[in-house]
């Protein structure tokens, strides 16, 4: 991957992009790959493996799927998952995931932090400050700070150390 080749196309897929019809495992990964493969680290062949998703299912970080298919908010949770594994522990996202879920709906609330980490990247690339919501019980403030956690560990990924 080239240096911060691409960032500015750096984009999460809106709740009504990801399939209305629950997906094959297979069918998941490659969906991460196409939208992350090509921002996210990682080594081998996939950003997030069938063995790491199996793990978050027995681990109750996301549901189970039914007749060996995932739902909308199992597809969410994964490319939250996958957005934010290389910065937070797995514990750490799954609080992350719940504390968004809580305040909202899971549709709102993985739009806005989809929103939040776009405007996080955008800004970390560009070099300009990323206007900040200063009230602490608001759960944008969270999205806020998550986002800029992901973006600058990707910038200096994709500045310092690629």
């Amino acid at each position: 991957m080239a240096e911060n080749k691409g960032l500015n196309l750096f984009r999460l897929p809106r709740w009504n992009q990801l399939p209305s019809v629950d997906q094959y495992l297979e069918q998941v990964l490659q969906l991460i790959d196409e939208w992350l493969g090509d921002f996210i680290p990682h080594t081998g062949k996939r950003v997030i493996t069938r063995t790491m998703i199996n793990n978050y299912v027995k681990q109750r970080f996301i549901n189970p799927p039914e007749n060996k298919k995932y739902n909308r908010l199992s597809i969410a949770c994964l490319f939250v998952i996958t957005v934010l594994k290389p910065v937070y522990t797995i514990d750490e996202i799954s609080r992350l995931i719940r504390l968004g879920i809580d305040f909202k709906d899971a549709e709102f609330s993985y739009n806005q932090f989809c929103d939040m980490v776009e405007e996080a990247v955008r800004h970390a690339f560009e070099g300009t400050p990323v206007p900040k919501n200063p009230q602490r019980k608001d759960p944008n403030d969270l999205f806020w700070h998550v986002a800029n956690s992901f973006a600058s560990q990707l910038y200096v990924r994709h500045t310092y150390l690629l």
